[in-house]
């Protein structure tokens, strides 16, 4: 028994070094990416960053794309479960509501990495629609559209026909829409947040008006809990 606590211990230490080391890769990569560019940063790079040898690096992630890939999805996946965990506010406009969520998705993708490598992996799934990058990043699209969803769904909104929108629908519409105010903000090195919040503003926001009636625009509901959307 006394061996058998030892060996799970010594596998536990092993587990606990394997992911500070691979956190380590992580955080090295990012900063070497967005300094160098992806392109001009190798793996003997990143090795060096965190006194390792490249076979190591090759080992937690086959390929420079695969550390892109684990920065990326990682990263979303963190600013996703931040988000669920966020209360909803009440007596606030919805467009100020949706302006502050879009605010933060955008500043959280910066905090994930710089927008350097965001144009590259944005030139990447066009270039290469079907490399294992790009369906990692379609995926994680697909969840930053569930997560708007999800934060919008917490709301009771009619529209001016007097129906509720499915939070998939409007989500996937707002994130439509969002998307080239992201690229612009990504693709302008000078851009802020708040230049960014300025240009949802203008390009997002005046659909709501046209969508939802006065009362969900002026102070938006929170849904009953179990009620159906729109209740």
């Amino acid at each position: 028994m006394v061996r058998m606590a030892a060996d799970i211990a010594a596998e536990s230490l092993r587990d606990r070094k394997k992911a500070r080391r691979r956190d380590a890769l992580i955080a090295a990569a990012t900063t070497l990416f967005g300094n160098k560019g992806v392109d001009a940063t190798t793996m003997a790079d990143i090795a060096e960053a965190c006194d390792v040898s490249v076979p190591t690096v090759f080992n937690y992630f086959g390929s420079k794309d695969g550390l892109l890939m684990a920065i990326i999805d990682e990263g979303a996946r963190r600013g996703r479960d931040n988000e669920t965990r966020l209360p909803r506010p009440e007596g606030v406009s919805l467009p100020d509501v949706v302006r502050a969520l879009f605010s933060r998705i955008s500043s959280q993708t910066l905090d994930v990495a710089p927008k350097r490598v965001w144009r590259y992996a944005e030139a990447s799934i066009i270039r290469h629609p079907h490399t294992e990058l790009s369906n990692t990043y379609r995926q994680i699209e697909t969840l930053l559209v569930e997560s708007i969803a999800a934060s919008l769904g917490a709301y009771a909104l009619t529209t001016r026909q007097g129906a509720p929108l499915d939070p998939h629908d409007l989500a996937t519409m707002l994130h439509d829409l969002w998307m080239p105010c992201f690229i612009s903000l990504i693709t302008d090195p000078g851009m802020t947040i708040a230049q960014h919040d300025a240009l949802v503003a203008r390009r997002v926001l005046p659909v709501l008006s046209l969508v939802f009636d006065d009362e969900s625009l002026a102070s938006p509901r929170l849904r009953r809990s179990g009620a159906p959307d729109g209740r």
